[in-house]
């Protein structure tokens, strides 16, 4: 830094402090500065909350779920939730919970998301507590960009109701897009990718598709420790010379 007098005795700073200044920027940014996230417009608070999220810090989970609690911008709380999914507590799982009930719909698909972080059998009861719900609704009222978030968020989760969940809304999902978003779901758990040839629209083929999962060792060991009953379809197995599409196609 250089710093000199004038003629009038005041002290003028030279062009070394312009680095100076950069260097402690740089430091502030990556090193744990504390930006403020309370105050400043919408992008202030937003570019705040990102510094938050990059510096990791000890408090970076707290200040982020207080961001996300109380900011009054759905922009803000966004941002905030998904740089909380990096720093999960288990005391930050009343305010994801919270935040799954936003008024922001696009709070709410974050959320589910993160919920199923949690992984274990409060997240997976939860969760399809949320898909159950939404498909009791008339079409019209249903969020199926929630539906398919709860649905994405049950692929995190270990516990067997998740599997249970995931074939139902396969089966009978309301829309073509649920359905397929809950089978990638069900099979990324059983460690398969799916073939791009299998389409909701091919109903018999579908059918065919559930079926042979139902009659899987791990599906079926999932709903008997969910507690829950198989209904199969043996029925609806293609290849039977007496299936009604089988039939119909030899006709």
């Amino acid at each position: 830094m250089v710093k000199m007098s004038d003629s009038s005795g005041k002290i003028v700073w030279g062009g070394g402090a312009a680095v100076i200044v950069l260097a402690v920027i740089v430091i502030v940014f990556y090193t744990g500065g504390s930006p403020d996230v309370l105050s400043g417009d919408d992008e202030q608070r937003i570019a705040a909350v990102q510094k938050v999220a990059v510096n990791g810090s000890d408090d970076a989970g707290e200040t982020l779920a207080k961001v996300v609690a109380n900011d009054p911008s759905p922009r803000v709380r966004r941002e905030a939730l998904a740089g909380l999914s990096h720093y999960l507590k288990p005391a930050h799982r009343g305010i994801v919970m919270k935040s799954t009930k936003d008024t922001d719909p696009r709070v709410r698909v974050i959320a589910v998301e993160v919920l199923g972080q949690y992984g274990d059998k409060a997240a997976t009861t939860d969760l399809t507590k949320m898909v159950q719900r939404e498909s009791k609704k008339e079409t019209d009222k249903r969020d199926d960009k929630f539906m398919k978030a709860a649905l994405r968020g049950l692929v995190k989760c270990e516990d067997p109701q998740s599997i249970v969940t995931l074939l139902e809304r396969a089966e009978k999902g309301a829309t073509r897009e649920i359905k397929l978003v809950a089978m990638k779901g069900l099979l990324s758990k059983l460690g398969v990718r799916m073939s791009r040839e299998r389409d909701p629209k091919d109903r018999a083929g579908w059918r065919d598709l559930i079926q042979r999962w139902k009659q899987s060792r791990r599906v079926r060991d999932a709903y008997a420790a969910a507690g829950k009953t198989l209904h199969s379809r043996p029925q609806d197995l293609l290849g039977k010379d007496w299936h009604p599409e089988r039939r119909r196609s030899r006709q």
